[in-house]
């Protein structure tokens, strides 16, 4: 016997038979599907659907927009893959990992603030933004927010306490893959490096590395630092993380307060002009795969940004 659970009923009422022969349809239709239409679906379901970001330059730096999904030619293990998402210059999801230590007090505060309302008027409409912000420890202030909203919550927020650096990014990982939008980026803005967290970079790194999203880490004055005290292992760490940016296509940037406002700007601008492919991988084989793009039209011989690499779980 079916259980009623199984129907989504849970009132105890009695079933009409009406809506038994109905139910019965429904459920004869289901099973006498052709077997081959059952496989479509179950290799589809079981297979995760991998999202591939690429940022397309010119020789100057410039984003090369207009492009379609005929002129990209991608490969998964060195297998051709046709994309069976495309979007351009579409929303984002994007999570805002943002540093809230009492070193970010003062001069640093109010440009994160100036800079980001100011960048944001050129962001994508319909993008979503979420809040991740960090000190002794890391909280979820907003999920799936607009950007006015992300303001005014940044605006309450008051600088103090240590830095859970590792911890925040994590957070923010985590909630990065519940974006509702396939086009997904995660946006560090951090003056120092880590001092109290629970979790490790190595934490950092795993999640990272199954995110297949796009990391830009901002670290405020963090170059003039670690330039005096190279001998000390937490500049390590900001390397680390520097250096996830760069592998998942995304850029990294240590500004003085001041420069704030042009960086969180190119960061809203890269965003919004990237594209977005997403496709089924050619088999199920777990571990690390590797991912090429390349652009058909090759007179252009654009710069490409993307993430080459993924951990399939």
């Amino acid at each position: 016997m079916i259980p009623r659970s199984f129907y989504g009923l849970t009132s105890s009422a009695p079933i009409s038979w009406s809506s038994r022969l109905l139910l019965a349809g429904i459920l004869a239709a289901s099973f006498s599907l052709p077997a081959r239409a059952q496989n479509e679906d179950v290799i589809r379901f079981n297979v995760d659907l991998v999202t591939v970001n690429i940022a397309v330059k010119d020789g100057k730096g410039r984003s090369l927009p207009g492009l379609k999904p005929q002129d990209f030619s991608i490969t998964d293990e060195n297998s051709p893959v046709i994309p069976q998402f495309f979007d351009s210059e579409g929303p984002a999801s994007i999570v805002f990992v943002v540093d809230t230590s009492s070193s970010m007090g003062g001069s640093k505060w109010k440009s994160l603030i100036a800079g980001l309302k100011d960048a944001l008027k050129s962001a994508s409409d319909g993008n979503d933004y979420t809040l991740i912000a960090f000190s002794d420890s890391p909280q979820l202030l907003a999920k799936s927010v607009s950007a006015s909203q992300l303001l005014n919550l940044l605006r309450e927020l008051k600088p103090s306490g240590n830095t859970a650096l590792y911890d925040g990014m994590v957070l923010g990982l985590d909630f990065l893959k519940q974006g509702p939008q396939r086009h997904k980026a995660l946006v560090l803005i951090s003056d120092g490096e880590d001092t109290v967290s629970r979790l490790s970079l190595a934490d950092v790194e795993k999640e990272a590395s199954g995110c297949r999203s796009t990391i830009y880490s901002i670290g405020i004055l963090l170059k003039e630092y670690c330039n005096h005290h190279r001998n000390q292992k937490t500049c390590v760490g900001q390397d680390t993380i520097s250096e996830l940016a760069k592998v998942t296509g995304g850029l990294a940037y240590f500004p003085k307060p001041e420069q704030l406002l042009p960086v969180l700007k190119e960061i809203s601008s890269d965003v919004r002009s990237q594209y977005s492919l997403s496709y089924y991988p050619p088999d199920k084989r777990l571990g690390w795969r590797e991912v090429r793009v390349a652009i058909a039209q090759t007179e252009r011989r654009p710069n490409l940004r993307y993430q080459q690499r993924y951990l399939m779980r």
